[in-house]
């Protein structure tokens, strides 16, 4: 009787130390079973994972932003946050492997020493080296403070032989991310000759203006080369291409010149105060606003470690990877900006366009191709990689816009209706027709969807 009260006893223990709520448990939309690969968990205890928190991810990620948020043009900034953000999770992934990597291979290591006493340890000495290492390489600025708050990390660990291993760790994911994206071109300013004046090709024929740093030179085109660029996590960056511009003599253009016309001039009568404040408030850069969503939610659902620096990872990565995918896709079309096309709506060929030698966009016009919005490609793939990752699209959330509009907050009840407000944001900015908003979020919902599905999957167990 005794003995069946014990295993009664211990059945009762183990249920419960396994068990836990939704909220405890960050949901995972990938089904194990389904995974493929030969990767392998070695002594995988999900309680040790657990006891490992975000503070540390979330301190590189705060230092990383005060160096380089709305300080760069925006791709640069986005590739930066993906290479940083990927190395951490690849660091973390060493220590204990939990889920697949993208530059450092993790299916020969054995975690049998890591303990829930020592896991914290560890993770933060390999995360620190790793996001210090990156940051020295990509902004070199910043070395000074990332040794500082190295050495503060590193001070705090008490075992020698743990601090040893971990920025090892962290060294070799930071080597194994730079190696592997060694032959990325840089981000430059290209000279534009338009390859004709026909109603609507992309003339480079705007005023050009100022950002935080250099001038944006007249006559010329952003990183028209980026859709060349390797993606992180997508196949090719001519994956997700489907749709077209409207013909400029259609129906359709014409619905979609006179919308932005209408509310995306400097100073149109018929933009409401709220289509003012949606257009100011998403002008910030991308990667950066999405990272700090991302840092309230996993506050909101208590996520650990191992899961912050996924969902990091996947997202900047996800950015990064629309903005590849839109400029392929901009490369492809060359179609003409709205404040090219509303000055010259007398002479485009179509009845229903009236044109405005004097328009201007309500913030200056970006020197890109047009079609399709790269915000909107950004903002669909990140809503859907949040919309996975929690496994519901409904979440309550507000997200501020500290660089542009400080003080105001924008409150949403669910990820799609958080992205579908930045896309529109591009037409009250008076940046991108509407049809070019649509597809460029329908092609990042594709996008983030691929993403999320094949990269940074959770590794099977050992039976």
């Amino acid at each position: 009787m005794k003995t069946k009260f014990h295993i009664l006893l211990a059945l009762i223990l183990f249920s419960l130390l396994f068990s836990c709520s939704e909220d405890e448990i960050p949901p995972d939309a990938t089904d194990e079973a389904s995974l493929s690969g030969d990767l392998s968990l070695k002594n995988f205890n999900y309680g040790m994972i657990k006891s490992y928190d975000s503070e540390t991810i979330f301190k590189w990620n705060e230092l990383l932003g005060s160096f380089i948020d709305e300080k760069l043009p925006i791709p640069l900034e986005a590739k930066i946050y993906a290479m940083f953000t990927i190395s951490m999770h690849d660091a973390l992934n060493n220590v204990v492997p939990v889920y697949e990597t993208y530059a450092l291979g993790n299916n020969e290591v054995d975690a049998s020493d890591i303990s829930k006493k020592n896991i914290t340890q560890i993770a933060d000495a390999a995360v620190s080296q790793a996001a210090r290492d990156m940051m020295a390489a990509l902004s070199p600025a910043s070395t000074v403070a990332a040794d500082a708050l190295l050495n503060e990390v590193l001070s705090s660990i008490q075992e020698v032989d743990l601090k040893e291993k971990g920025v090892e760790i962290g060294k070799l994911a930071a080597q194994a991310m730079l190696q592997k994206r060694q032959g990325d071109f840089p981000f430059l300013f290209t000279s534009y000759t338009a390859p004709s004046s026909e109603p609507g090709v992309y003339q480079a024929n705007f005023p050009p203006y100022m950002l935080p740093g250099p001038v944006w030179p007249a006559n010329a085109v952003y990183v028209p080369n980026l859709g060349d660029l390797t993606p992180f996590g997508i196949e090719s960056s001519d994956q997700f291409m489907g749709g077209a511009p409207y013909p400029v003599t259609s129906r359709e253009y014409a619905d979609d010149y006179n919308e932005i016309k209408a509310v995306g001039c400097a100073n149109c009568t018929a933009r409401t105060p709220e289509q003012t404040e949606i257009g100011e408030f998403w002008i910030e850069n991308m990667a950066s606003s999405i990272n700090r969503l991302a840092r309230t939610l996993i506050l909101q659902y208590d996520l650990d470690g191992w899961e912050a620096a996924r969902l990091i990872a996947l997202l900047e990565m996800g950015v990064m990877d629309s903005f590849i995918a839109s400029f392929r896709e901009k490369a492809e079309f060359v179609f003409w900006a709205p404040i090219t096309a509303i000055r010259a709506g007398d002479t485009d060929g179509n009845p229903e366009t009236t044109g405005d030698a004097t328009w201007n966009s309500m913030k200056p016009t970006p020197p890109v191709f047009e079609f399709p919005s790269t915000q909107a490609y950004g903002s669909g793939a990140a809503s859907e990689i949040f919309r996975m990752f929690f496994k519901k699209d409904e979440i309550n959330f507000s997200v501020t816009s500290p660089y542009k509009l400080p003080g105001v907050e924008r409150s949403f009840s669910s990820f799609s209706e958080y992205s579908t407000e930045q896309s529109e944001a591009r037409i009250f900015l008076g940046h991108h027709f509407r049809h070019s908003v649509e597809v460029g979020e329908q092609h990042g919902i594709e996008l983030g969807s691929y993403v999320f599905e094949n990269n940074f999957r959770k590794l099977k167990k050992v039976k």
